[in-house]
């Protein structure tokens, strides 16, 4: 007991010193995380709200739902199904984001190496900008991990990720007001990607631009949908609607429509996974304005499979969408989020998860929230 009580006094007098020193300090939940993300990827944790218009183009109307239905031969394949008039009212959109990055408790050595616990999470949703607000969606997402800062230039991120799309009421009512069951369709799909893990690394060089680089694979046990998604080799968690060690793939297109079909004849370098990569620039206008700009590029390793027969095509490519953003940042306090105004450019998926389907361009303009 003796040998225990001065170990622990020795332990205590050792960090008691060292603190003293300045050479380690603790942080308990600070403001801004040490690492960050792509502020301008559509599922990064911060805080916006925009006005989307994108091209009066049909092509560009968001105005369908993504079903799965038997085609001539018995197979099951994907429709795209209308649930209102195709005009150009379905162009224009507000566009809400609220999600916070936190980090839990942060030890820094010095200059040297910084560690931190975090957590993150939010909800996006879309409106249509004319008349009647019809929500298109909600998509809720979060996510936790460890941060690691070098020599205050390179940021590494390590974690989980989970984020799930969910359809609007009202356009849930508009769709099934025009489709019958079984006969237009068999089950509305989900985009959802859940027990992912997260890896990100930013490089700082300098103090005016910084690269970013993310990637998410699902883990073994996921949920993922829609069913053609699914990797070959996934399982499904244990739950009340799955058995345990379902193979994910089966369970789901069962519940789309489609009995006895799986994915175990993916091949093995398919794995969902999702790849991120950014860089920005800022400028400086004092300690507390900033201009900066972001390029943000996203590729889909699920764009390989064909969205409407719901097959896996070895000659398609990754999907890719790009987000081009310019911005003023302010912030009156160190202590403080920074608010900004935005402008950004965006050609790829609607930013909407269960909308992944439809490809569009829109012009977004702006507030919001960096942590």
């Amino acid at each position: 007991m003796k040998k225990i009580l001065v170990c622990s006094f020795l332990l205590l007098a050792v960090v008691s010193l060292t603190f003293s020193q300045d050479v380690f300090t603790f942080t308990l939940a600070p403001i801004h995380p040490v690492y960050q993300e792509s502020k301008a990827y559509t599922f990064s944790n911060n805080v916006r709200f925009s006005y989307l218009k994108s091209p009066g183009e049909e092509e560009y109307v968001v105005n369908s739902l993504l079903a799965t239905k038997k085609n001539q031969e018995g197979e099951v394949e994907y429709v795209s199904l209308p649930f209102k008039a195709a005009d150009p009212h379905n162009t224009s959109f507000w566009y809400m984001k609220s999600a916070s990055d936190i980090a839990l408790l942060r030890l820094e050595w010095k200059d040297y190496v910084t560690v931190e616990g975090y957590i993150h999470g939010g909800i996006n949703t879309l409106f249509g900008a004319y008349g009647g607000v019809d929500t298109l969606g909600f998509d809720g997402q979060y996510g936790g991990g460890l941060d690691l800062g070098l020599f205050d230039t390179v940021f590494l991120r390590f974690g989980v990720h989970h984020f799930s799309g969910h359809w609007g009421d009202e356009v849930l009512y508009d769709f099934y007001e025009t489709y019958s069951k079984g006969e237009d369709y068999l089950s509305l799909t989900e985009y959802t990607r859940n027990n992912s893990w997260y890896m990100g690394m930013r490089i700082q060089p300098f103090s005016f631009i910084s690269v970013g680089l993310e990637a998410e694979l699902p883990q073994n046990k996921a949920w993922i949908r829609p069913a053609a998604h699914v990797p070959g080799n996934t399982e499904k968690p244990s739950s009340e609607e799955s058995p345990e060690k379902a193979n994910t793939s089966s369970h789901i297109w069962n519940q789309e429509g489609a009995e006895g079909r799986n994915n175990l004849s993916y091949p093995s370098s398919y794995k969902a996974w999702r790849i991120g990569l950014d860089i920005e620039g800022q400028y400086a206008i004092n300690e507390k304005i900033r201009l900066y700009s972001i390029l943000d590029i996203q590729f889909h390793q699920d764009g390989k499979i064909n969205p409407l027969s719901a097959l896996y095509e070895e000659d398609r490519p990754w999907e890719t969408e790009y987000t081009l953003a310019f911005g003023l940042g302010m912030r009156e306090k160190e202590e403080l989020p920074e608010f900004v105004i935005e402008v950004s450019l965006h050609s790829g998926r609607v930013p909407l998860l269960n909308y992944w389907f439809k490809k569009t361009k829109y012009v977004a303009v702006g507030v919001g929230l960096n942590y």
